[in-house]
């Protein structure tokens, strides 16, 4: 059979009232299942036994057993109370200790990111510093290399410069070797000269290989009168060529022939023609420097006369006329070259 199960009311009657019950408190039963100490009841005595606890009322022997059954109901469920406090106090000993530790160990956390936080910041402010001063030395090493740059350039200048003035002082140099060496050939050539005509070669300062009007033949210039209308005999035709410190051209070879030849020019008949320095003394042909000739390009070879000119209209070994002194010519000068 199944055993029946009875419940109990406690009341206190030490002065203090029973603690209020929150509304939203839950109720605690407790179940007192007795062991067959008391044999079961009739409902009408339960019901009795019921009411004398509540009442208070002693009831001799037969109302002792179920005092004793709420008397241990009442220890177990204060038992169970208190184990019941105590897991909450160690629960809640616990969660304090756990929250405890945790704040503890929140706190070192944000102690140390703190601590990293300031590390961080003053790593911060020296990379700053830092860059601050590499910024600095950029700047600066700029301002060195554009200051390098300029002192580059001044340096270039004066390099092209000095070198610019290196080749004038070279090519000044060279004109004063070539002026030095000029000088001595000009002095060389001087001195070929018994008296040196400085207006005739060096008018205005300047001197020159031939004279104005007078055409250059190897290292000879040579005068030929077309221009002076009046003609002159020889005699006076080498007094002409004197005053320029010539004298009537002596032809001493077939170029020379050939050259003068080439520049004589044809006027009034064919038996006028330009003196040259050729005449005849004691039966012998003699030039103006004394030298004899060899060459004998004459026209009319056997004639009496002793002074002769060249004629345009001939042969060029054969136009050598011998004439007298008193006929009247164009006539032909002959000086050295100035070659320096």
């Amino acid at each position: 059979m199944e055993e029946d199960i009875q419940y109990s009311t406690v009341e206190f009657k030490c002065g203090a009232s029973a603690p209020k019950k929150n509304k939203e408190e839950d109720v605690v039963y407790s179940q007192v299942v007795p062991k067959k100490v008391f044999p079961p009841a009739p409902p009408n005595q339960n019901e009795k036994i019921n009411s004398d606890i509540k009442t208070g009322k002693p009831k001799g022997k037969k109302g002792n057993a179920p005092e004793v059954q709420a008397s241990g109901s009442r220890f177990h469920l204060l038992f169970c109370l208190g184990i019941i406090c105590f897991l909450l106090c160690v629960s809640i000993i616990i969660v304090i200790i756990y929250f405890t530790l945790e704040t503890n160990n929140q706190k070192q956390n944000l102690s140390n990111l703190e601590s990293k936080n300031e590390q961080l910041t003053l790593e911060k402010r020296l990379l700053q510093y830092q860059t601050e001063d590499m910024k600095m030395n950029v700047t600066k090493l700029e301002n060195q290399t554009e200051q390098l740059t300029l002192e580059k350039m001044i340096f270039e200048n004066q390099t092209k410069e000095m070198t610019v003035n290196m080749t004038i002082l070279q090519t000044q140099n060279e004109n004063l070797r070539n002026n030095s060496d000029k000088l001595n050939r000009m002095k060389e050539a001087i001195f070929k000269y018994s008296t040196f005509p400085v207006d005739l070669f060096c008018p205005d300062k300047v001197c020159q290989t031939c004279p104005k009007d007078w055409i250059q033949f190897q290292e000879s210039c040579y005068f030929f009168n077309h221009f002076i209308s009046q003609w002159k005999t020889w005699d006076e035709s080498r007094q002409l060529c004197q005053s320029y410190n010539s004298d009537l051209v002596v032809i001493s070879s077939i170029e020379e022939q050939t050259f003068v030849k080439s520049k004589i020019k044809y006027y009034y008949d064919e038996w006028h023609g330009y003196w040259i320095g050729l005449r005849r003394i004691n039966n012998n042909w003699i030039w103006v420097d004394n030298s004899q000739d060899t060459l004998g390009y004459w026209k009319n070879p056997g004639s009496s006369d002793n002074f002769v000119h060249i004629v345009d209209k001939s042969p060029l070994k054969q136009s050598w006329v011998q004439i007298r002194n008193g006929f009247q010519n164009k006539f032909i000068c002959e000086i050295k070259a100035f070659i320096f």
